[in-house]
C-alpha cells in the first residue's frame, strides 16, 4: 500500500469521525430546550437579568430556554455544577464578574477554574453601582466624603455582603482614595440598604436597581457613579473620576458561558445570537427597566482577555487592601 493511499485513507477516516459532531452542531439547538443556570436565588437582580437574557436567547434560537436557579456560595456552586456538565450547548451559565474574576482572587479554593473550565460566549449586560449616603451624613459630594472620611477615620461605616460589589466597592474606594471607612457585614438581602436609610450605616455602594427608588424618594443621597460612564437614569450624577476621586469601575456584568469543550460551531451559533441580542433596541429597552445596559461588541476572545486581566487586578487588590479571603 502506497504512502499516498495511506494518507488518503487516514483523511477519510478522520472526516467520517467528525461527521456526527458536525451534523449535530449544525442542527443545534433543535434537539431539546436549553438550560440557563443562574447561581443566585429567584427574584434577585441576577435572576431578573438572567430571565431577560434567557427570553431574548430563546427568540434568537427559536428554542425554549429554561432558567434554573442554583444558588450558593456567591454563585460558585452553580459554576462548579456547570463546569462538570456535558459540553453540548444545552447547559449554559449566566456568568457574573464576581464568580469569573473576583472569586479566583477572594476564595481560598474553588471547585473549578474560571477560565479553563468554560467556553466563553459573550458579555451581555451590566448594571452600574451608585455611591450613596444617608441624607444626614454631612457631605454633599464625593470630595467632601473623602475629606470627612480622612478627618474622621473609621467613623463612617459602609454595609454590604462579604465579597459582593457592596463590599468590594467600599474596600476599593478606601484603598484608592486613602481613607478608612469601616465595613459592616450582612448575610445578604435588603437589610444593608434598610440600615443605610435608617442611619445605622452612613455609606453604601449599591446597584442602581436596588437604590434608585430610594434616591428618587429622597431617602438616600446619590453622590456618584462607580463606573467609567454616567448613568442614563441619573445623568446628572458624575462618575467618581469626574467627581474628583480615583477612577473606579465596579459595574456588575452578566455573560453567557458554556462548559469547556463545547464544539466551536455551537459557540459560533451562540455568539452570533448574543451579538444580535445586544444590538437589539428592544433588549436595551428591557434592560433599562431593571437598571442595566447592554454590552455591545463582546466576543469569546475579548471576554476571555478581559476576564484574565481582571483576575490579575483583583489578586493584586486582595494583597494591597489586605482583603479577607473567603472559605
Amino acid at each position: 500500500m502506497t504512502v499516498r493511499l495511506l494518507k488518503a485513507l487516514a483523511t477519510i477516516v478522520a472526516t467520517c469521525a467528525l461527521l456526527p459532531t458536525v451534523s449535530w452542531a449544525q442542527d443545534y439547538p433543535a434537539k431539546q430546550p436549553i438550560q440557563l443556570i443562574v447561581g443566585f436565588p429567584p427574584g434577585g437582580p441576577t435572576d431578573i437579568v438572567g430571565r431577560v437574557i434567557g427570553e431574548a436567547l430563546s427568540k434568537q434560537l427559536n428554542q425554549s430556554v429554561v432558567v434554573v436557579n442554583k444558588g450558593g456560595a456567591g454563585g460558585t456552586v452553580a459554576a462548579g455544577f456547570v463546569a462538570k456538565q456535558k459540553p453540548d450547548g444545552y447547559t449554559l451559565m449566566l456568568d457574573v464578574e464576581s464568580v469569573k474574576t473576583r472569586a479566583p482572587a477572594i476564595f481560598k479554593s474553588l471547585p473549578f477554574d474560571s477560565i479553563k473550565d468554560f467556553s466563553p460566549i459573550a458579555k451581555m449586560a451590566k448594571q452600574r453601582v451608585l455611591v450613596v449616603v444617608n441624607p444626614s451624613t454631612p457631605v454633599s459630594n464625593v470630595k467632601e466624603l473623602i475629606a470627612y472620611a480622612k478627618a474622621n477615620p473609621e467613623k463612617l461605616n459602609f454595609g454590604g455582603t462579604h465579597a459582593a460589589s457592596s463590599h468590594i466597592g467600599g474596600a476599593l474606594f478606601n484603598l484608592l482614595n486613602g481613607v478608612n471607612m469601616t465595613f459592616v457585614s450582612y448575610p445578604g438581602g435588603a437589610q444593608p440598604i434598610t440600615d443605610l436609610i435608617g442611619g445605622v450605616v452612613q455609606v453604601g455602594f449599591f446597584t442602581e436597581s436596588t437604590v434608585a427608588q430610594h434616591v428618587k424618594a429622597g431617602k438616600l443621597k446619590a453622590l456618584a457613579v462607580a463606573a467609567n460612564e454616567r448613568s442614563t437614569q441619573f445623568p446628572q450624577l458624575p462618575t467618581l473620576k469626574e467627581a474628583g476621586a480615583a477612577a473606579m469601575d465596579i459595574s456588575p456584568w452578566f455573560a453567557l458561558t458554556a462548559p469547556a469543550g463545547t464544539p466551536q460551531p455551537i459557540i459560533d451559533r451562540l455568539s452570533a445570537a448574543a451579538k444580535a441580542i445586544t444590538e437589539d433596541k428592544g433588549f436595551a429597552e428591557r434592560l433599562v427597566t431593571i437598571g442595566a445596559v447592554p454590552i455591545i461588541g463582546s466576543t469569546p476572545e475579548s471576554y476571555t482577555k478581559e476576564s484574565t486581566d481582571d483576575i490579575v487586578y483583583w489578586k493584586k487588590f486582595v494583597v494591597e487592601a489586605k482583603f479577607p479571603l473567603a472559605e
